[in-house]
């Protein structure tokens, strides 16, 4: 033992006397100034912890208890807090060794000095980085936001929830603040400038609440009616799929859609009688809009054409020609789809009771009136008092002309009575000229001095008529015919439903010039929608028992041009529908839409008090229920929100980069990186994606750089989150070559580096594409591709890149050969250590010989092994990760091999040459490991050394 080691353990040395002698001294002196030191050292001690104790005042604790506080209850409470003390371990002394123990002993401390600066190196990155990404963010905020996400709170306004500075999105704030700040207000193809959310969260199907405000309020008592849980509205949810997908086919290839039709059809086949008033709202529209099913081609004369009404819609001037024409267009094609409707209801009668009808003859449409208003007599449905009913040729002649009018059917109605003429002119001698002047005007408007006679008549028949003694049909064809008595819009005396309420207000609305006009016979579509919005407050209100309730009231809006408000009241309650409608009148411009960073509800209002609907939001949402299963059928949809890009100012600029923004987001939610934004074919050509081939219908100035900033969003994404099969598909979409070679150079290398006997991490194959979807229209994209090959090894992933990059020289040009040079020297790294999983430990160090990254060949040449260790920081990143690794499979490779030469039963010379160059291979990687053992890991080294003594290196 050493002497230290001695005197470590020995007695302790008595105290020095060199203290003593200074007392002495300080006694001997003669100055009277200073003061005579007269205590011993422990007298000192003693009075300096004294001194540190303090003295009772007696003042306190009267003061306290006077106060009322317990001061002895106090202390013990303290004392208990505090607790026992205990005393601080003494690291114990490491007893010295040799030198062997002693270098250890260095490299272990060494080590250890070189990882704690390492990890404080680390807290300090991370506290930067922690400062730099938190830095403003509006904590207040994402409480909000939270709170809202699981229902604890109702969503606030967006003004009140931005903050001055700006607002970060939830986690994934810039790292550059400087850079964010710059881009603050701006946009980079909608992405962002958005402060939340256009497609919402993905979830199963009937597990979430609607997350417009307005439309919480209004949900029904049993709970928002979600996504179709059942199979026939999952399947009516399908089919409407496939009309959107053949809608932006047919805008693709320049075609017209009948698009109202469609959809009609769709909901034809559902079942339910709410149901049928659906199909009769899209036919109502069809009226509307004038959509022709027989027109194929845009170029046609009379089709209509994609967002051919928009421009007269939305026109902020009630008074100009084109706002007075759509109005004009709603009213007639309301009260024309009524007639239709009505008449397909007196065919329907008719053909169900011939005996009664008795029509005979040829069944012309004026024919088919007569039989039913026979079948009406018989039923007694023409009226409690048939004796009151003029009757001509024993058929009821006026119920006969009503009942042409409620169908449409104004020329025969005419010839009707020109053919009873000579009856007529006895019973009403003016009546004919009435008629005559109503067929013949194109708005079904008399002329001055007709239109006062016919009121005048129509006042003294009211006036002065008995009672009980008039006609109620005449009468009524009196109030249609000239528009009179408009205070009372009501067939009084005729039975009739809310069909026949309907179309009694369509066919008195006229829209007309407020100068000339008189104010008793001012009626138009304003008034039909304050009449319809009084209707749905009176009878349609909540709590209300009337059968399909929010279905009647919906087609009641629909015919009166209440387009948003209608939608916003069906979507609590069947939002499927509801959105289906809205891309019906959106499409051909009939639908107001709202920015969706001003408000969070579904229905606002502009200055002007005019509805408007949140359309982007509601097609995103939409998507929650299916963009998973089908991203393709979501790419779609979204697609539609570019319909209003063609708004002038901001708002179609906004609404541009929502539809941008939210196919970003399907992009990165959905992982359909393959189907959204293209594949690679085996000879290295692009396989067009879904979004790629709708590039046409999102309304971008640059197509390409579009898609190569959505690719370079996600491919930055995928490689964030450690997929690398996706970032390496992505990059290359993005043609960012180099960045495919350093993500799959990270992948191979990350498997290197994997102990020994462990299996390596397999990667996440890339989700296939589709080739059974019709939207692909080239069969040569059905060829094999990178997405199809399913690869989860990154080694052949690696290969697979390395081949595909090689095979054509536009790749080699466009890439940094260090990338390409690191890809073949892992690749040489993956098969030494598949030859040494093998047992093939000659392979192994002919592999590593061949990477050249350690010294192998060096021949115990000192400087050749050190210039090796300086080139070592010239490494790449992915190679220099796996030296380590590398070391420990040479060593073991050239001890294996050792060990198998000695043990052969017959030596040679070449057997004794090869095993001093396995061992002095050894050697030197032992040097080259010493030069760098500060950037190995430790047991790297530790595996190092005992693999070299087992060898006999050293």
């Amino acid at each position: 033992m050493s002497q230290l080691g001695q005197s470590a353990q020995g007695p302790p040395a008595p105290a020095p006397a060199y203290f003593q002698a200074l007392l002495e001294r300080g006694t001997k002196r003669t100055n009277n100034d200073e003061p005579q030191l007269q205590l011993g050292l422990q007298d000192i001690a003693r009075k300096v912890r004294n001194l540190g104790k303090g003295f009772t005042d007696a003042r306190a604790h009267y003061l306290l208890s006077a106060s009322g506080v317990n001061t002895s209850q106090a202390l013990r409470d303290l004392d208990d807090l505090v607790g026992p003390r205990t005393s601080q371990p003494q690291p114990a002394e490491i007893p010295v060794g040799g030198v062997k123990e002693t270098l250890a002993q260095t490299y272990q401390s060494d080590f250890q000095k070189m990882v704690e600066s390492h990890i404080q190196r680390a807290h300090d990155d991370f506290d930067q980085m922690i400062e730099e990404r938190l830095h403003g963010v509006d904590w207040d905020a994402h409480r909000q936001r939270i709170y809202e996400h699981f229902g604890l709170k109702r969503p606030q306004s967006q003004d009140e929830q931005a903050t001055a500075g700006g607002r970060s999105t939830f986690g994934r704030s810039s790292r550059r603040v400087g850079r964010a700040s710059t881009a603050a207000g701006q946009s980079s193809f909608g992405i962002s400038g958005m402060a939340r959310s256009v497609i919402g969260t993905a979830g199963s199907r009937g597990g979430r609440s609607s997350v417009f405000a307005d439309v919480a309020d209004k949900a029904p008592a049993e709970g928002f009616r979600l996504a179709p849980e059942d199979g026939i509205l999952r399947k009516k949810q399908e089919k409407y799929s496939d009309k959107v997908k053949d809608l932006n086919v047919a805008r693709l290839q320049e075609k017209a859609y009948p698009l109202l039709t469609r959809f009609a059809e769709v909901e034809e086949e559902s079942e339910g009688e709410g149901d049928k008033l659906l199909v009769s709202a899209f036919k109502a529209l069809v009226y509307m809009t004038g959509e022709d099913v027989t027109k194929e081609n845009v170029s046609e004369r009379g089709v209509v054409r994609e967002r051919q009404h928009a421009q007269a819609y939305l026109d902020d001037n009630e008074n100009s020609a084109a706002n007075i024409a759509i109005r004009k267009r709603i009213i007639e094609g309301s009260r024309k789809y009524l007639e239709v409707m009505y008449l397909e209801k007196v065919e329907t009668t008719v053909s169900k009771n011939p005996r009664e009808a008795n029509m005979g003859g040829v069944p012309t449409a004026l024919a088919r009136v007569k039989g039913f208003v026979r079948v009406c007599a018989a039923r007694k449905e023409l009226g409690s008092d048939l004796e009151v009913l003029q009757e001509l040729n024993g058929d009821y002649c006026w119920p006969i002309i009503f009942y042409l009018l409620r169908c449409g059917l104004f020329n025969e109605a005419l010839q009707y009575v020109d053919d009873n003429i000579v009856a007529f002119r006895q019973i009403d001698r003016q009546f004919m000229r009435y008629l005559k002047a109503y067929v013949a005007s194109d708005d079904h408007r008399l002329p001055p001095d007709l239109q006062t006679g016919i009121n005048n008549e129509y006042s003294q028949r009211v006036r002065l008529a008995p009672e009980d003694s008039i006609d109620p049909y005449r009468m009524t064809c009196y109030k249609i015919i000239g528009r009179c008595d408009l205070g009372r819009r009501s067939l009084e005396g005729i039975a009739n439903d809310m069909m026949d309420w309907l179309w009694l207000q369509f066919s008195l609305a006229r829209e007309y010039n407020r100068v000339d006009e008189f104010a008793h016979e001012a009626f138009s579509l304003a008034e039909v929608r304050q009449s319809v919005r009084d209707v749905g407050e009176r009878y349609f209100g909540p709590g209300n028992e009337i059968a399909n309730a929010q279905s009647t009231l919906f087609f009641m809006q629909i015919l009166a041009g209440l387009f948003e408000k209608a939608v916003a009241d069906l979507y609590p309650h069947n939002y499927l529908s509801a959105v289906h409608f809205a891309i019906g009148l959106d499409y051909y411009g009939l639908l107001r839409v709202s920015d969706i960073n001003n408000s969070e509800d579904l229905l606002t209002y502009t200055t002007r008090q005019q509805s408007q609907i949140a359309f982007g939001s509601m097609i995103g949402l939409y998507t929650r229920d299916f963009r998973t299963a089908n991203a393709t059928a979501a790419v779609d949809y979204i697609t539609l929100i570019c319909l209003n890009a063609d708004l002038t100012g901001e708002l179609g600029k906004a609404q541009r980069e929502l539809c941008h923004q939210a196919l970003t987001e399907v992009v990165l939610e959905t992982r359909e990186f393959a189907q959204l934004l293209g594949d690679i074919r085996a000879d290295g050509q692009r396989i067009k994606g879904a979004i790629d081939q709708r590039l046409k219908l999102i309304k971008i100035d640059n197509e390409r750089e579009f898609l190569k900033h959505i690719t370079l969003v996600a491919a930055r994404t995928a490689d964030e989150q450690g997929r690398t099969t996706d970032a390496s598909l992505l990059y290359h979409l993005a043609e960012d070559y180099q960045k495919v070679y350093q993500v799959v150079n990270d992948a191979v290398s990350l498997a290197l580096t994997t102990e020994l006997g462990d299996q390596p991490a397999r990667l996440i194959p890339l989700k296939p594409r589709n080739t059974d979807d019709q939207n692909n229209q080239d069969q040569s994209q059905n060829q094999t591709s990178l997405s199809l090959t399913a690869i989860d090894d990154p080694v052949q992933l690696a290969k697979d890149i390395k081949s595909l990059y090689n095979s054509d020289a536009m790749y080699l040009n466009r890439i940094d050969r260090k990338y390409s040079d690191s890809c073949d020297v892992l690749l040489l790294l993956a098969k030494a250590r598949q030859a040494l999983e093998a047992g093939q430990w000659a392979s192994v160090v002919d592999a590593v010989a061949l990477s050249d990254v350690i010294p192998t060949e060096t021949g115990g040449n000192i400087s050749a092994i050190r210039s090796k260790a300086q080139a070592f920081d010239m490494m790449p990143v992915p190679v220099a990760r796996t030296i380590g690794h590398v070391m420990v499979w040479t060593v073991i490779a050239c001890s294996n091999q050792v060990e198998r030469l000695r043990h052969q039963e017959f030596e040679t010379g070449m057997q004794a040459q090869t095993i001093e160059r396995c061992v002095q291979t050894a050697k030197d990687v032992m040097v080259f490991a010493g030069l760098i053992r500060y950037k190995l890991p430790g047991r790297v080294w530790e595996t190092l050394a005992r693999a070299g003594q087992d060898l006999g290196a050293y």
